[in-house]
């Protein structure tokens, strides 16, 4: 999550929507002239300039702001002036290919199997917890959604990543420097296509998961 004072936008960070590499690219605008950044976990920074919000596992347990801050928490923490007033952006994408992308980021020895035991370990991945029912899929409708409804004012979408970058740089009045590609080896050199995972039932979860972006943005499988 980001905040600059000088540019005037709020980006909320969403999962697996190439967010870490959104945040490389517009983190300086956020920081005082020259601050540079450690790689890897560190706190939040927040000066006259900006706020960086805290990266790494658990972040949210010592930090006010950290790497996947729900909205809500972000509106009820900044002054309402700034909240209204800022442009609000986040990345999105298609749920059926965000889940596979979630479910090898949890294993990244995974894209070295046979495309059969794969999808069988999907299979698998994509059932509820025994115990609490919930799907541990990257489920992050709350992240961007405010009482039900898309609370940004611009979607960057996975799938037009660079024309959807290009729009927003031009929006703020920021340089339109090339995305580095950050996260993006769990999936392996042979992508395979996201569809291929998927039975008609499977799909159908997803659907029933992720009804509410659906509907929103139109997402086909």
């Amino acid at each position: 999550m980001l905040v600059s004072h000088s540019k005037k936008f709020i980006y909320i960070k969403t999962a697996k929507t190439a967010g870490t590499s959104m945040e490389a690219a517009l983190q300086k605008y956020c920081l005082p002239p020259g601050m540079e950044l450690p790689e890897g976990r560190f706190d939040q920074i927040e000066t006259e300039y900006g706020i960086v919000a805290a990266r790494g596992a658990n972040a949210g347990e010592t930090n006010k702001w950290y790497n996947h801050i729900p909205s809500t928490q972000v509106k009820s923490q900044l002054p309402p002036e700034i909240w209204n007033s800022y442009t609000k952006f986040c990345n999105i994408r298609n749920p059926w290919d965000k889940v596979v992308s979630f479910f090898h980021f949890r294993d990244r020895d995974l894209a070295s199997r046979p495309e059969n035991e794969i999808f069988a370990e999907f299979r698998k991945f994509l059932q509820p917890d025994s115990n609490s029912g919930r799907y541990r899929i990257g489920i992050d409708t709350h992240i961007y959604f405010v009482d039900g409804k898309p609370a940004m004012d611009d979607y960057i979408r996975y799938d037009n990543l660079t024309e959807d970058y290009a729009h927003i740089c031009n929006k703020l009045g920021i340089e339109n420097t090339e995305l580095p590609r950050l996260k993006t080896a769990s999936r392996g050199k042979k992508k395979i296509d996201y569809r291929k995972y998927y039975d008609d039932d499977l799909r159908d979860t997803v659907a029933k998961i992720f009804e509410k972006e659906i509907d929103v943005f139109g997402w086909k499988f």
